[in-house]
């Protein structure tokens, strides 16, 4: 690109460093992968119920690993899939959760047998649903044949699985997922190739082949529909890449990224040498309530055979049959290789993301070698380049042949991660560690991290045409940390939005976004509008970080956690130095207030502390036996002329917990100022 072309948004950029922060535009960020007792030792890829009630998420509780669905109005905590479903084979974990609009049903994919008439792939992945409208659950299989509740078989264990969040119609009855390995699909034993995008109706039991080939002939998609050799869809993400697909919350539109596009969509003349196989890739998009008829394109590429003006035999020479990046079907060099809408870097999510007709899709591309974040309105009528909108992008541009470090200038060119849209379409919310954002609209409000942390999450809302960052520390407007100050690695993850978009759960590998964190892995969080929220206030970018508030009150944070040893580790933040106490107690043999253990340290200023309660020689014992100890920890907080803090919560000191399921048991954490009648 010229430098005339990058003059203006930098020119730009200066000039809104100038303006002040906006008004933060959301509530205090919510932890909520806990049961009411105790924080999750671990928990990704939530999924928010378009109604805002119900999160389903993959984590570990209590040593129970698997998926979770969360009541996020009473706080109570069931297991989508039972535990005793993964003894027989401990790869059987699930994953990739997707949630209907009420939350009644749940897809996810697991190699869990959870419907041993039907499942014939015994040691392969396979995708269900949960209809947890029972208790326990009933699960209904989703990778089946056509026309049958019996499921597929596979050439391999790697099965089938489904992509998580957007996988689930909202009335949780139609779900799209894809073949891993070869099936019989179609009839013959392995004899329809991995990679099929498929789309199964629960009710009706028909399982449609989305990814169908296209006869380059008649131009008109195969009926009955034939698989493509080699694969449909492009695997990506991390930390374990698999080809993905999502479906419209309506149930009728399905978009994938794809690749061999020469057998499913139209191509120029002189793009076959480029798009034929892998590792070129660009998003596809079909409407499957049109009919077996109704063809795949292309959502943005290189070349646009259906635009306006391009004639039937028309190449990239020709500008009217060019698409916004032709430069991505052109092989031009050793830099240019036309690998296509993610460049190769496949560890970014690059399943497209649609709005809930389907007709708005969002994703992020790296078009130029960086990725940014693009919404293309599908509807009839648009050329590709009149569909497509970009929503970020990199500053200063660098020429991404010189090999420019992305981790030097990881505020400039940050990759971006993860990517969800609402389901009107009007906002879009995507993950990155980039700190700044020329591109205007959408404006950045409010303040930039003042200093360069984990991934954090950002919303844009195409109808105020604003951007804003999301995550915070707590209190403040410091970056997303774990506590070892990484910069720039991944923290905010698979964000997730309710019917309205008000709302957003998410993952983050952050510890320092809401009080009581600490179990030093990933949680899942909800963040939602702040009801008090006004316009869009004044633009900035890069502000100045604001000067630190003065504390109003005393903060004390306590979690407690079980040891493999029978021992309880409580960790506590101080407000300053005193002396930190913790008592725990047990009801036994109906007398109240038997001490288990007690323990004391003394702090020499604000901080983290740690106490060891051991349980007292006669309490041994009870703490080995199945189910451990169950007590009343109390801890106390003294400071020379000021008042005590003291908490309160259930514990469990339990030999072997720890060591059994490779995780630690916690008890609740708690946070509250002095003063102050409810946690915090």
């Amino acid at each position: 690109m010229r430098p005339s072309a990058i003059a203006v948004p930098l020119a730009l950029a200066l000039l809104l460093i100038a303006s002040g922060p906006a008004t933060a535009s959301f509530e205090p960020i919510r932890l909520v992968s806990k049961s009411s007792l105790e924080q999750a030792d671990e928990a990704v890829s939530p999924a928010l119920s378009a109604d805002g009630r119900y999160l389903a998420f993959r984590g570990s509780i209590d040593g129970l690993k698997g998926i979770f669905r969360k009541d996020l109005s009473t706080g109570a905590v069931e297991e989508v899939v039972a535990a005793s479903a993964y003894l027989s084979d401990p790869r059987a974990n699930s994953e990739a959760p997707s949630i209907s609009a009420t939350g009644r049903y749940i897809s996810f994919t697991t190699r869990a047998r959870l419907d041993p008439a039907e499942d014939q792939a015994a040691n392969s992945g396979d995708v269900y649903v949960a209809d947890m409208s029972s208790s326990p659950p009933t699960y209904t299989l989703a990778s089946a044949l056509d026309g049958s509740a019996t499921g597929l078989a596979y050439a391999s264990d790697e099965g089938s699985s489904a992509s998580g969040r957007v996988a689930l119609s909202a009335d949780g009855r139609r779900v799209a997922l894809v073949t891993l390995s070869a099936s019989n699909l179609l009839g013959a034993s392995g004899g329809t190739p991995a990679g099929q995008v498929l789309l199964r109706d629960l009710d009706s039991q028909r399982t449609i082949l989305v990814s169908a080939v296209r006869d380059a002939a008649s131009g008109q998609m195969t009926v009955p529909a034939q698989p493509v050799a080699g694969g449909a869809a492009q695997a990506t993400g991390t930390p374990r890449p698999r080809p993905g697909a999502a479906l419209s919350a309506d149930g009728t539109t399905v978009a994938w990224l794809g690749t061999h596009l020469s057998a499913q969509v139209p191509v120029l003349a002189d793009e076959p040498e480029a798009v034929a196989s892998q590792p070129y890739t660009e998003p596809l998009w079909r409407r499957v309530a049109d009919g077996p008829a109704a063809p795949t394109r292309r959502v943005v590429g290189g070349g646009d055979p259906l635009a306006p003006g391009c004639p039937p035999d028309g190449t990239l020479a020709d500008p009217s049959c060019r698409g916004p990046f032709p430069m991505l079907a052109q092989l031009i060099g050793d830099c240019a290789s036309a690998a296509g809408w993610l460049n190769s870097n496949l560890t970014v999510n690059g399943t497209p993301q649609l709005s809930a007709d389907g007709r708005t899709v969002a994703m992020i591309g790296e078009p130029n070698g960086f990725s940014n974040v693009f919404v293309v309105d599908m509807r009839d009528g648009l050329s590709r380049r009149q569909a497509l909108r970009p929503l970020t992008r990199e500053v200063p541009i660098f020429d991404p042949c010189s090999g420019v470090t992305d981790a030097i200038n990881v505020p400039n060119v940050g990759l971006i991660f993860d990517i969800a849209i609402s389901p009107n379409g009007r906002r879009i919310a995507f993950a990155t560690a980039r700190q700044q954002f020329p591109l205007a609209p959408p404006s950045l409000i409010g303040a930039a991290p003042p200093s360069l942390g984990l991934t954090e999450l950002y919303r844009i809302d195409l109808d105020g045409e604003t951007l804003e960052r999301v995550t915070h520390e707590v209190g403040g407007v410091g970056p997303s940390d774990r506590g070892g100050g990484e910069a720039g690695g991944q923290g905010s993850s698979s964000p997730s939005f309710n019917g309205t978009g008000g709302t957003l759960a998410f993952a983050s590998l952050a510890s320092n976004l809401a009080g009581g964190d600490t179990n030093g892995a990933s949680d899942a969080f909800v963040v939602s509008e702040s009801a008090s929220s006004g316009g869009p206030g004044e633009v900035s970018i890069s502000a100045p970080p604001p000067s630190p508030r003065a504390r109003l009150c005393r903060r004390f944070v306590v979690s407690a956690f079980s040891e493999d040893d029978g021992s309880v580790r409580v960790a506590a933040l101080v407000p300053g130095a005193g002396v930190l106490r913790a008592r725990a107690k047990a009801a036994l043999g109906g007398h109240r207030h038997k001490r288990v253990a007690a323990a004391r340290r003394r702090a020499g200023r604000e901080g983290l502390l740690v106490l060891k309660l051991k349980p007292a020689r006669r309490m041994r014992k009870l703490a080995h036996r199945r189910g451990g100890l169950l007590a009343t920890l109390r801890v106390d907080f003294t400071q020379a002329r000021r008042k005590p803090l003291r908490r309160k919560l259930e514990v469990r000191f339990h030999a072997g917990s720890a060591s059994a399921s490779g995780t630690k048991r916690k008890g609740k954490g708690v946070a509250r100022c002095a003063g102050q009648r409810r946690s915090s």
